[in-house]
């Protein structure tokens, strides 16, 4: 080793390589999440962080059958090999991905390349975990101190990768991550004998990625990158003309700026006259969500297509008034309200790339929006920023249109996607920043079988109700265009008008008049009614019947369970007559693929467990190690349940997946790192152990007890004052869950050593199925249930460790 040591007897250049390759492992991670929601759709980016958990796993369990594959005299050398083949294969892999088509369905073609696909992405895993699992289990008198480096590191992969994001995107940091593991490979071998040559490959390997990430960096920042993603889903995609990465999207711009086209239209009425063409790119998110560029040159009769549109209704009631926008995307809506000679309009835009690439990139093509004195855009989430504005502000419409689509339910990426936009709560928010005579527009697709908007009419009666308002008819109106562009697919537009007065007889006729002129259909207003469900539902006397004995879930969502697009019980997946006549296709291919996944990352646990158990049972005893497994398994399902949880509820908190990834990811795993260096891991003292768990057990309760509280308390206040605050609560429970990992592995390094790299594999495994559970579990009884069952996962622990003590009292100081 280094002759430079420590007092724990390890190298200094020890802990900075665990530290490397853990900050490298979560970054890919992340990175993969990113790359599969464009490139294969969000249930596989929600995959990429089970299948890099399980193939760390594998690399464990792999330390644990064949340990004379890694013998100790040489183990420098060893841990440097694996940190190398984890760096250059995160690249191979990654091109290998980049450039062959991903088909996937239940062809044997599909099937066979999304076997290889996952095959091949897991590969760096492997070597990752083979390198931390050694770490972890070889040195167990520095558990404490190499697990705090782990996590620790890891913590910073979490803000470090939202900066490689948004400075040099997604490919470009697949090989910066590469750079840390060859880093850390470097930091292994450094000071080792016989080791010049490969010191040297390792040198020249990391300059060559450091050269090539700087200069590609540069080269994304000009909108030239050599690297691109070339198939998405399966089909090649040219070159956009404008690409950028942040952390929870990629936002892309595609066709002809001279090209005139028929207008983009979400309800565009068949009354308009297709011939008469406008210029327009196209905006996707993800490659998948989608919406249009105008171009705008200051005269507002180029824009008299949006007054054709069923979704611009509320703009004929309420002219020359304030706007709110929320979900303002590449402008539509705020030409609308230009069009309509609207008095204020505020557009707000959680992507801040979105509202940069209209208003500057493309801001000659637009118009430069931004620059209109009545014109306003905020980059935030919405209902943060209105909880943040001021409450004598007040608005005539409040206009939502078209803000997330299902394809969030159809890939089964509720917990990545799902937001507080479609809530009770924030509906009852939207409605407190209206003015007594203020409209809320909302406009969705409307299907066949119109299951989101029975919903929609659910959280608006709801909305009205807890706001004081008893007659909740005379306040709605649904309109639908069937455009013709939409038929084949069976989707018309609907959108619903939510008035905090009664609508007006004039009002009605207003409407009335518009829908006779542009063809639009009347679903529900005060008056008459097309469909016998939304009269129920707009009564408040046979909603809550309805609602009971409806065969689908739409009830209102709430903050505790956002899952707008979620209208299944798992239980109806096998009955095929439901979910195809109500058109649940979308909902039951999710349900199927979580259930999947879980069945799926069930039995290779479960392998992970009766396999390497079948061969270490013919060479040790294993009597008395299920204390032990029992541990491991609580604290792997608990820690992942109760993380998870939490970044479902902080990205409803703190508006915004950047926020709640830093707040939450990095929080819990820095505090679990400093938690598990002061774990006094390599002096185990009985009453000590006992204290800090009992302790852990207490602050679980009391952080699951009050933070509803916390939250309602500071829900007004500032972001920073957010962050802060989740840090705040956070830190103290990360702190004390960090403790409990390096307290079972000294414990089981004392008695057990040899099954220690099982051990640590078994946690891992678990820790894949508790992503998957708890996105179950917060589906069906919420975030909160999802956190609880974690807290009951840490009681477990708890009870297997007082066992284990028992057993082994002689191991423990008094």
């Amino acid at each position: 080793m280094n002759s430079a040591q420590n007092h724990t007897g390890l190298s200094r250049n020890i802990y900075i390589g665990i530290f490397l390759v853990a900050l490298s492992t979560l970054m890919y991670e992340i990175l993969l999440t990113r790359i599969f929601s464009v490139t294969m759709g969000y249930h596989f980016a929600f995959m990429a962080v089970s299948l890099a958990m399980f193939g760390m796993t594998v690399g464990a369990i792999i330390v644990y059958i064949f340990p004379k594959k890694f013998p100790q005299e040489n183990i420098n050398q060893i841990l440097a090999k694996q940190a190398f083949y984890f760096s250059i294969t995160t690249v191979i892999s990654f091109l290998i991905h980049l450039f062959i088509p991903f088909i996937h369905g239940m062809s044997i073609a599909g099937m066979a390349i999304t076997a290889f696909t996952y095959a091949e992405i897991s590969v760096p895993f492997v070597f990752s975990g083979i390198c931390i699992s050694l770490l972890l289990t070889r040195f167990p008198s520095s558990v404490n101190r190499l697990y705090a480096a782990d996590l620790i590191g890891a913590s910073l992969g979490c803000i470090l990768v939202v900066l490689v994001l948004n400075i040099s995107g997604g490919p470009t940091g697949v090989f910066i991550t590469a750079l840390f593991s060859a880093a850390a490979s470097f930091y292994f071998i450094k000071g080792s004998v016989h080791s010049s040559g490969f010191s040297k490959a390792i040198i020249i390997y990391t300059i060559a990625l450091f050269a090539f990430s700087a200069v590609h960096t540069v080269l994304v920042q000009k909108h030239e990158p050599l690297l691109r993603l070339y198939w998405v889903r399966g089909e090649w995609a040219e070159k956009p003309l404008y690409e950028k990465w942040n952390s929870f999207s990629r936002v892309s711009i595609d066709g002809d700026s001279t090209k005139y086209e028929v207008p983009f239209g979400w309800g565009l009425s068949n009354k308009y006259d297709r011939s008469r063409k406008i210029r327009q790119l196209m905006l996707n998110i993800d490659a998948h969500s989608t919406t249009v560029l105008s171009h705008f040159n200051g005269d507002t009769t180029e824009l008299s297509h949006l007054k054709y549109d069923v979704s611009n209704l509320a703009q004929y009631l309420r002219p020359r008034g304030d706007i709110m926008i929320i979900g303002s995307g590449a402008g539509r809506d705020v030409l609308s309200s230009l069009a309509f000679g609207q008095k204020n309009i505020l557009g707000i835009e959680i992507n801040k790339d979105m509202i940069s690439a209209i208003n500057k990139d493309f801001g000659d093509f637009t118009g430069h929006l931004d620059k209109y004195q009545n014109v306003e855009f905020v980059g935030d989430e919405a209902r943060s920023y209105i909880q943040r504005m001021d409450t004598a502000r007040k608005f005539d419409i409040i206009q939502v249109s078209v803000i997330d689509n299902w394809s969030a339910a159809a890939s089964g990426a509720f917990v990545l996607t799902e937001n507080a936009l479609y809530t009770t709560e924030t509906w009852k928010l939207f409605l407190s920043r209206l003015k007594p005579n203020g409209i809320l527009t909302v406009t969705r697709f409307y299907r066949a079988k119109p299951i989101e908007h029975y919903r929609l009419m659910n959280i608006t009666a709801d909305a009205l109700l807890e706001s004081g308002i008893k007659d909740i008819r005379s306040h709605v109106m649904l309109i639908k265009c069937q455009q013709q562009e939409r038929l084949e697919d069976r989707s018309g537009t609907g959108t619903l008008l939510i008035s905090k007065s009664p609508f007006s007889d004039n009002d009605i006729k207003t409407v009335d008049s518009l829908n006779r002129t542009f063809e639009f259909e009347e679903i529900i207003s005060p008056k008459t009614a097309a469909d016998s469900i939304f009269v129920k539902l707009t009564s408040e006397n046979s909603r809550n019947e309805l609602n009971n004995n409806f065969p689908l879930d739409i009830t209102s969502p709430t903050d505790d369970k956002p899952f707008f697009f979620h209208y299944m019980n798992f239980s109806d997946l096998p009955n095929l007559q439901l979910w195809r006549e109500w058109d649940m296709a979308f909902n039951a291919k999710a349900i199927f693929i979580l259930l999947t996944l879980a069945g799926t990352m069930s039995v290779l646990s479960l392998l992970c467990i009766v396999i390497p158990l079948k061969i270490t049972s013919k060479k040790i005893s294993l009597k008395g190690t299920s204390g032990y497994f029992i541990y491991f398994m609580a604290i792997g399902l608990g820690f992942m349940l109760i993380e998870i949880s939490q970044i479902q509820r902080l990205n409803i908190f703190l508006g915004h997946p950047t926020f709640s990834l830093a707040a939450a990811l990095f929080t819990m795993l820095l505090s679990t790192g400093i938690g598990s260096y002061f774990s006094g891991a390599e002096k185990l003292i009985k009453r000590s152990v006992k204290i800090r768990f009992i302790l852990l057990i207490g602050i679980l309760i009391l952080f699951g007890l009050i933070t509803p509280y916390i939250i309602n308390l500071f829900e007004s206040s500032s972001t920073e004052i957010r962050i802060l605050v989740s840090v705040i609560i956070l830190f103290p429970m990360g702190l004390f869950l960090g403790m409990a990992f390096p307290i079972g592995m000294k414990l089981a390094g004392i008695n057990f050593p040899g099954i220690t790299p099982w051990l640590w594999g078994i946690n891992g495994v678990m820790s894949v199925l508790a992503t998957i559970l708890s996105i179950i579990i917060a589906m069906k009884y919420g975030i909160s249930a999802s956190y609880w069952s974690g807290a009951a996962c840490y009681i477990t622990a708890f009870a297997a460790f007082l066992t284990l003590v028992k057993l082994n009292p002689e191991q423990l100081n008094k």
